[in-house]
This record gives C-alpha cells, sequence and structure tokens, in this order.
C-alpha cells in the first residue's frame, strides 16, 4: 500500500532527535512491505529571523521525507505559524503534487498527532477521497479541544478517521474523556517503538559499597512541568544517609535546568555525574550498566525511557502514573506516589528486593520491537482497507 505519513515533529538538522519515535513508526510501515512517504510542516527554533526550506532527502531507512521546514529565533512568529493551518495545508498540498508528478499515489494517510496534522489530514483525505487513521502521542488535546476556533476541526477529525491509534491506554481515555461520542470501536493501541538489538540484557556487575541509578529525560523548564527529578534527588540523598552505601546518580539528557540540579545535587551531597544528550547506543551502555533506572514525572504519554531501561533487565523506580503504572509490577520495579516519604519506603523495597534482570528484559523484550509494532500497523491498514472496498461493494 502507498501510506503518506504526516508528521510536525520530526528529526531534522536543527533537532535531529525531534520527534524520533515517529520516525521509528515509519521505519516500522517500512518494513511491513508498504511503500510509505513522510510529509510535513516542521516549525522549529533557530537562528534567523525567519527561514522556509524545502527537504527532500531519502533517509538511512530507505524512507522518502519531504519536508517544509520554518525557523525563527522569534517565538512569537512560531506560535503564529504554528496556528497557520491555511498555510501548513498549502504546503502539503504542493508535496502531494509533487509525489503525484513523481508517481506516487497514496491509498492511506496517516497522521501522527490531532494538532496540526491530524486536522489537516482529515482535510487532505477528503480531498484525495481515501481513508484517514490517527497515530497519538500528545496529551495537548485539551488546549486544543477548549479552543472555539480549533474544537470543531479537532472533533470532525477525530469522527472522520478510520482508526485512531494512541500509544498507550492513557492516550485513548484521554481522547474520549474530551469526545465521549467517538465510536469506541476506532480506537487499537499502537505502541512506540523499542528498537531490542540496541536494548537488550547485559549481566550486571554488583559493586560492594555503591549503588548506581540512572535516569535519562529532558530537564528543561516548561509552562507545565511535568518531570519533577528534584523529588528523587532528595530521596536519594535521604536514604543514602541511613543505607550505609554511596549512591551515584547518572543523570541523561540536555535542557535548561542542568546547572540548577547539578547545584541541588552538591548541596544534597550526592555523587552524580551529568553527561548531557547521548545516542541510543551509548544510553543503552549505561542503563545496562546501572543497578536501577529512577523516574519522577506527573504525567507520560508513554515512557520510552521506562521501557528502555527494562528491556535491559534494569529494575525501574517511578511515579505512580499512567501509562508507567499499566507495565511496572514487583517483578520489574517499585512505583510511588510523588512525596519524599513513599520516594523512601519505595527505595528501601527496592534495594531490598532481589529481581531476575534477565526475566525483566525476556518479558518485555519483543512487545515493542520492530516487527511488533509493524505487524500492528499493517494490520490495521488492511483493516482499513477492507472496510473501504465493502462500502465501495454496496
Amino acid at each position: 500500500m502507498n501510506i503518506l505519513f504526516l508528521v510536525s515533529w520530526y528529526p531534522t538538522k536543527y533537532d535531529k532527535t525531534y520527534g524520533i519515535f515517529k520516525k521509528e513508526h515509519a521505519h516500522a510501515i517500512r518494513l511491513s512491505g508498504n511503500n510509505i512517504v513522510v510529509a510535513g510542516v516542521i516549525i522549529t527554533k533557530s537562528s534567523k529571523f525567519l527561514s522556509i526550506s524545502f527537504s527532500n532527502i531519502v533517509d538511512e531507512n530507505d524512507i522518502p521525507t519531504q519536508l517544509y521546514i520554518i525557523t525563527s529565533r522569534i517565538k512569537f512568529i512560531r506560535n503564529i505559524l504554528y496556528y497557520a493551518l491555511p498555510l501548513q495545508y498549502f504546503l502539503l498540498k504542493k508535496i502531494v503534487k509533487k509525489l503525484n508528478k513523481q508517481g506516487f499515489t497514496p491509498e492511506i494517510i496517516h497522521s501522527n498527532v490531532i494538532y496540526p496534522m491530524g486536522i489537516l489530514g482529515d482535510k487532505l483525505s477528503k480531498k484525495l477521497k481515501i481513508p484517514h487513521v490517527i497515530t497519538e502521542h500528545w496529551t495537548g488535546i485539551k488546549r486544543v479541544i477548549n479552543n472555539l476556533v480549533l474544537s470543531k476541526y479537532v472533533k470532525k477529525a477525530y469522527e472522520n478517521a478510520a482508526k485512531i491509534l494512541p500509544v498507550s491506554e492513557y492516550l485513548e481515555n484521554n481522547i474520549i474523556s474530551f469526545i465521549p461520542t467517538l465510536d469506541k470501536s476506532k480506537f487499537k493501541i499502537v505502541d512506540n517503538v523499542i528498537n531490542n538489538n540496541i536494548f537488550f540484557y547485559k549481566e550486571k556487575i554488583k559493586k560492594q559499597n555503591e549503588i548506581t541509578f540512572c535516569a535519562v529525560a529532558t530537564w528543561s523548564y516548561r509552562r507545565n512541568p511535568t518531570k519533577i527529578p528534584e523529588l528523587f534527588i532528595e530521596a536519594l540523598s535521604l536514604f543514602q544517609k541511613e543505607c550505609n552505601k554511596k549512591i551515584h546518580l547518572i543523570m541523561i539528557g540536555g535542557g535548561n535546568r542542568l546547572d540548577e540540579l547539578k547545584e541541588l545535587c552538591i548541596k544534597s551531597n550526592l555523587n552524580a555525574s551529568f553527561l548531557g544528550p547521548l545516542d541510543k547506543i551509548t544510553i543503552a551502555k549505561y542503563l545496562q550498566e546501572s543497578d536501577y533506572f529512577i523516574h519522577a514525572t506527573t504525567m507520560e504519554t508513554f515512557g520510552i525511557v521506562v521501557y528502555e531501561a527494562l528491556m535491559c533487565g534494569t529494575p525501574v523506580i517511578c511515579s505512580n502514573v499512567s501509562p508507567l503504572n499499566e507495565n511496572i509490577n514487583e517483578i520489574n520495579g517499585i512505583l510511588c506516589n510523588n512525596t519524599i516519604e513513599d520516594w523512601l519506603t519505595g527505595l528501601r523495597k527496592l534495594v531490598n528486593t532481589t529481581y531476575n534482570h534477565k526475566k525483566i528484559a525476556d518479558d518485555i523484550k519483543n512487545k515493542f520491537s520492530l516487527k511488533e509494532i509493524s505487524n500492528a500497523i499493517n494490520s490495521v491498514y488492511i483493516s482499513v482497507i477492507n472496510e473501504k472496498n465493502s462500502l465501495l461493494l454496496k
């Protein structure tokens, strides 16, 4: 099948990790034998006042990728462009026109995230008279569903979609809570991809007098922050005083909170290594070598880093939030309410539990594999095309 895969978050030269999970979904679709073209409009930050460029490449997974990349150093301009749906739709139509001239005629439009691509994909699917599938990674639906102008387009796009593919049960419930009239049979949870050729079990070497914790995230200030590393830093500092072992905290990831967090670790007498952003292979190495993975948050849409740790056989201690509590249990880790007292209790239980590291990895190693996600998405495409054909025969 010919799949037009629409994106507004995707890796570019400006940010090679931006929306990387969408690129992994695209790879899974390609592996299932479908002809996929990635198309989209990316609005991102650069040093320029305003720049619009067109990128037309075939990536390392042999996927044609055609993107209009709009950049500006001024946030106000980026915000205006983000809500300029007619402009983005115009640019998408230009890509489709180019693809038609190159002999590519899409049979399914697969949009990623309801705003803006789900709305634009709905409009494009009507124009081309082909089915529309939406993958949902985003919890920001509240922002657009409460917008008087955008809400009707959001509802219409979800209602018109042949299938809706949230990456977690939490996201499915989130969508339904805002639009309870949606046909629930349209939903199918399709997880994100985690590469089990990179994240895999490796036997751990225990250290006598040291416990190593690893944390991976983007440590940034945001209008509505979700990551709360200060919670586990304080808990680890208190736990170190009572466990008679040295704690080593490995912090992976960039962000504008790094200086503050470094200072907090120094004040807490906590030995912490801040390694900055790392590639997936290097992250896997640290996860394999660490005793535990630690993650404090108020909300997750999926929690890729948590499952990357589990695939390495590393037990997890994390906040008791959805969707993390869908997969963390007494066999592979500890769930904590976001209080110091509960985190201290959780840390005590964690280090006094004997974990079967290989079993932790084996239980989850195929759940998020390229092959598993490839088969899941392809089955959706087949059902959508079959449904379309059956309607044509009536």
